[in-house]
Parts: C-alpha cells; sequence; structure tokens
C-alpha cells in the first residue's frame, strides 16, 4: 500500500506510514487509540502492541512566549515562558492532554501581553502627546 502524502510503498498491515508517519487510509477511516508513550529521538515511539506510533505534534509557543516577554509585558510574558516550557517535557513523558493544556495557556498568557504591552503603549503615547508644551501650550 503507498502511502498517500508521501507516496512510500508501506506493507499492507502498517497503521502509518513507515517515511512521514501519517496514519494510511485503512486504519485513517478505522480510527483506534494512540500510544502513550513517545520517545523524542524517533519523533515517535512503539506502543505496546510494537506498532510505530508518531508523536503529536504540540506547539509550545515558546519564541513568541520570549518575544513578548521582551517587547510587551515581562510579568505575564514570564507565565507564558513557564507554560511553554513544560510542553515538550509533558509529550516526552507521554501526557498529551496536558501537554495541550500547557500550550493553550501558554498561547493565551502570550496574546495577553500583547494587549496589555499595546494598552500601555497606547497610554504612555497619548500622555505623552498631551503634556507636551508644543501640542498643547
Amino acid at each position: 500500500m503507498y502511502c498517500q502524502a508521501c507516496g512510500h510503498e508501506n506493507s499492507d498491515e502498517a497503521r502509518f506510514c513507515e517515511n512521514c508517519g501519517r496514519e494510511t487510509p485503512a486504519q485513517a477511516s478505522a480510527g483506534g487509540q494512540r500510544a502513550q508513550r513517545y520517545s523524542r529521538q524517533t519523533g515517535g515511539g512503539y506502543a505496546s502492541s510494537g506498532i510505530w506510533e508518531p508523536r503529536p505534534h504540540v506547539p509550545n509557543h515558546l519564541v513568541w512566549a520570549i518575544l513578548v516577554t521582551i517587547f510587551c509585558c515581562v510579568p505575564t510574558g514570564i507565565v507564558a515562558i513557564v507554560y511553554a516550557a513544560q510542553v515538550n517535557g509533558r509529550l516526552d513523558a507521554g501526557d498529551y492532554e496536558r501537554a495541550k493544556r500547557a500550550s493553550d495557556s501558554a498561547r493565551t498568557w502570550a496574546i495577553v501581553s500583547v494587549a496589555l504591552g499595546l494598552i500601555s503603549g497606547a497610554i504612555w503615547a497619548a500622555w505623552a502627546i498631551w503634556s507636551s508644551p508644543v501640542i498643547f501650550p
């Protein structure tokens, strides 16, 4: 059976493509449980049944969290960094649900940091214009 995504030839019993890790068409319609253990080195892991399962992708938002900490709002940016740093460790432990929650929290705190940075910047600009002796003598 050939993978529809990358064209790699797989055995007929394969649940996932050996090359790209996507589900094969027969298994995609059947559904099934994913493995809880994953390996960071291979980008996936072997379930207790011995079948290779791909590691789910959960974005950690770490770069965004660092940037909003530097440029927008330090206190809420630090909270975003803490949550972003937890994502990969939880994925390595096989805890997909908590990794997803940490990712969502990191994204939420990064958005809060951007909003607070924009609000404080607008307040500062309004104050600077209002207090300027050139504009309002």
